[in-house]
């Protein structure tokens, strides 16, 4: 697995190698009661790998944060020979070390207080490569291998019974896929779309000589529409992000609030079900004559299925009703390629503020 990776590296590390490359360096940011502050560094490279294809755009990243916890991330998006092909790659490693606290009201276990304060760690190593050709204009077909290592470890009591009662334990396993794509953006669109339409249909098998312990599957829709306002320089963005999980689902492979960026305001997997539908908008509007856009936001989310739990835990605990909103200010980093630096503003139904900085559009 870490040759597949490095030779990957090296391919693209290659084709970045180019006078038209346009490389940028900023700051990430993230804060949240719940999940801490955090902040670090991402860099990204745009280029070309053909003269007739749309652009491409590299990824690395590395942050930390105040409760001891780090993330590393490499992505790639490449478009080649005329974008008849798309090559999407990601890497992370990622180690969280949490505590927080949690009503044990829901808890069928004796004799515990009002509250506690669960704490436990995680590492994950996660790797996705995924291929996609152009079967006809407009839509695009394609397959993907995706393989996850987790391992949890309870750092006090509290945290041992928060990872029995939810279910969650260590876990590797390996995936195969397939992919159907619809997507009407321009080459110049593909970073800031203005009018069009991008649905993904995602479709994830983990079987057993892959490594998986226990057999499990998910189906993701994702879907984008962009309308033009305003002279073609503002945006009305809409999305609906569905996903839906077999009854197995380790808990890392379950819907979760935050991910992909679905209500941005809550963290990456405080919230957990086998089946979400989630609708978010956002409007990007350009501030006439400089380089900044403001891009307020709103979301909502419908949790069900509850997670895989254990018999004496509470599977249905985060089945319910979400909802979050802000503001964002975007700074266009690149004009060429519509590459945007963004400070978001985010309050979520928890009654919690969180910010994020970070490249590229939300969705």
């Amino acid at each position: 697995m870490k040759k597949t990776i490095l030779i990957l590296i090296s391919f693209y590390l290659t084709l970045l190698a180019n006078n038209n490359t346009t490389y940028k360096i900023v700051p990430i940011i993230s804060s949240n009661p719940t999940a801490g502050t955090g902040g670090g560094l991402m860099a990204t490279a745009m280029y070309s790998a053909d003269n007739n294809s749309s652009p491409s755009q590299t990824i690395f990243s590395a942050q930390y944060t105040d409760t001891d916890s780090y993330n590393i991330f490499f992505v790639n998006k490449l478009f080649f020979s005329q974008d008849k092909w798309q090559s999407n790659t990601v890497y992370a490693h990622i180690f969280n070390n949490t505590e927080f606290s949690i009503s044990t009201a829901d808890l069928p276990l004796p004799n515990l207080p009002d509250y506690f304060y669960p704490g436990f760690e995680v590492k994950i190593d996660a790797f996705m490569q995924q291929f996609m050709y152009l079967l006809y204009p407009r839509f695009y077909i394609g397959g993907h291998f995706a393989y996850i290592a987790q391992n949890f470890s309870a750092s006090n009591q509290e945290g041992k019974i928060f990872l029995n009662t939810r279910g969650i334990e260590s876990s590797k396993r390996g995936g195969i896929g397939m992919v159907l794509s619809y997507d009407t953006r321009s080459k110049q669109e593909k970073f800031y779309p203005k009018d069009s339409t991008l649905i993904n249909l995602n479709f994830t098998l983990f079987p057993s000589f892959l490594g998986t312990d226990i057999e499990f599957s998910n189906f993701i829709i994702n879907a984008r529409h962009y309308i033009p306002l305003f002279h073609n320089k503002d945006v009305l963005a809409l999305q609906y992000v569905g996903q839906f999980c077999s009854k197995d689902t380790p808990d890392g492979a379950l819907a979760a609030l935050g991910a992909r960026n679905v209500l941005r305001g809550f963290p990456i997997g405080k919230y957990k079900t086998r089946y979400m539908n989630a609708i978010q908008s956002e409007y990007r509007y350009t501030i006439t004559n400089t380089r900044f856009r403001l891009a307020p936001f709103i979301g909502y989310a419908r949790l069900d299925g509850g997670s895989k739990g254990t018999d004496t835990g509470n599977r249905d605990k985060d089945n319910g009703n979400y909802y979050s909103g802000g503001i964002g200010l975007h700074y266009i980093l690149s004009k060429k390629h519509q590459l945007d630096y963004r400070l978001d503003l985010a309050y979520s139904s928890d009654d919690e503020v969180s910010v994020y900085a970070t490249l590229n559009q939300a969705f």
